[in-house]
């Protein structure tokens, strides 16, 4: 069966955001009231620099996706950054590969206070060098404030 005329089809990394992302980060990347970052307009600063960068894909749901393929994974990653993380990208920032891919899933991050930590340092390089919003700290813009115990309790420290 063919689409029919006007009806948008949509791309592998598309479908694979919506099922594998989209239950908590949201259709769009607006995940606000949830408890997980907002990616819309905000996820592409992490290409600023290579720590954050790699912390995208060593991101244990992304690290451990059921995506095996490795490029399948770039492009997903790829949309989420380029078409989610819209005007946020840097200028000149490079798309992943599959081979960058491949190496930085091998060695994903844990889950819990020590990961919490980590985005906070990033983040702080991000808006220190990079000209990221402060409110990058927070998971999404208007986000009250949390105490580092309430993130770190949360997150199963």
């Amino acid at each position: 069966m063919t689409a029919a005329a006007g009806t948008p089809r949509i791309t592998t990394a598309q479908s694979d955001y919506v099922e594998h992302c989209a239950g908590c980060h949201g259709i769009s990347g607006s995940s606000a009231p949830a408890p997980v970052p907002e990616l819309r307009d905000r996820v592409g600063y992490f290409m600023c620099n290579g720590e954050a960068r790699d912390y995208l894909i060593r991101l244990p749901n992304v690290a451990h996706a059921p995506i095996r393929d490795s490029g399948e994974l770039a492009d997903l990653m790829n949309f989420v950054v380029f078409s989610i993380g819209g005007k946020s990208v840097p200028d000149g920032a490079q798309p992943y590969q599959a081979e960058e891919v491949a190496r930085l899933r091998a060695e994903p991050l844990r889950p819990g206070a020590a990961l919490l930590a980590r985005r906070r340092q990033l983040v702080g390089d991000l808006i220190r060098t990079c000209d990221a919003p402060a409110d990058l700290q927070e998971f999404y813009a208007g986000q009250a404030p949390e105490s580092r115990e309430q993130q770190d309790s949360r997150a199963g420290a």
